[in-house]
C-alpha cells in the first residue's frame, strides 16, 4: 500500500488499488464481488466477510452454503431478501472496447468480438443490479476509451446509471499506466493512454432498499 491514498497513481495491480481503497472505509462490512473470477482483486487485502460471484460456479466464493455452487450472471444477481443486501458491492466488468481480441483476454471476458454498444449496455445492466443489492457503496472499474474514432465515456455512463438508481459519486481513482504507442500510419485525433478508473458511489440518504 502507498503511504497515503492518491486519486491518481500507477498502482502495480488492482489488488494494490483495492488495498488502498480499503483504508478509506469503502469496503467495510459485508462485501460482494459480482465478477470474482480468480479473486485477483483480493490478493493483497481481503474483507472478513466476502462473497464472490462468477459465471463459473466453481469460481464463486460463498461464506456459507446458502447459494453455491451456482453460476451467477451479474445482470441477474440471486439476492432478493432484505438481509441479502451488502454494505459494498464491487463490479469489474469486461470494459475493454476492443477490436480484434485474442485468447489471452479470455480471463477478462473480452476475448469474443462484441459491438462496443453491446458491451456498454452490459456494463449499464450490471451497475443497475449492483445498486439494487448494495445498502451503501458500489465500486465500479471502467475506462474511457477511443473506439470507432470517438471517445466512449464509460465513466459518464456508469455515473449516470448509478445516479438514476439512487447512488452518487463520492470518489474516483485513476490507475495510471504507460499504454500503447500510437500506431504507425495513423494520425492521432484524441489523447492516448487513458487510465483505467475505479469509481465509488454511495447510496443517497432517504433512498430505500427494494
Amino acid at each position: 500500500m502507498t503511504s497515503f491514498v492518491s486519486a491518481a497513481h500507477p498502482w502495480p495491480s488492482n489488488a494494490e488499488l483495492i488495498a488502498d481503497i480499503a483504508t478509506l472505509g469503502y469496503l467495510d462490512g459485508k462485501v460482494l464481488d459480482v465478477t470474482y473470477g480468480l479473486g485477483t482483486f483480493w490478493k493483497v487485502w481481503q474483507p472478513d466477510d466476502l462473497t464472490g460471484c462468477d459465471l463459473d460456479p466453481y469460481k464463486s466464493q460463498w461464506p456459507n452454503d446458502d447459494y453455491g455452487p451456482q453460476s451467477v450472471d451479474f445482470t441477474h444477481l440471486p439476492f432478493e431478501r432484505p438481509f441479502d443486501h451488502f454494505d459494498a458491492v464491487v463490479f469489474d466488468p469486461p470494459y475493454k472496447l476492443n477490436g480484434t481480441p485474442d485468447e489471452a483476454e479470455a480471463r477478462y471476458g473480452t476475448h469474443e468480438i462484441t459491438r462496443w454498444q453491446d458491451r456498454m449496455s452490459l456494463i449499464e445492466a450490471g451497475v443497475v443490479e449492483c445498486c439494487r443489492v448494495s445498502s451503501r457503496y458500489v465500486l465500479v472499474k471502467c475506462q474511457d476509451q477511443v473506439c470507432s474514432g470517438q471517445i466512449r465515456w464509460q465513466t459518464i455512463l456508469v455515473t449516470d446509471t448509478a445516479a438514476m438508481n439512487g447512488f452518487g459519486l463520492v470518489e474516483r481513482f485513476d490507475m495510471l499506466g504507460t499504454g500503447r504507442p500510437q500506431p504507425e500510419g495513423r494520425s492521432q485525433v484524441h489523447a492516448r493512454n487513458r487510465p483505467s478508473t475505479l469509481l465509488v458511489f454511495e447510496r443517497a440518504k432517504g433512498t430505500n432498499l427494494t
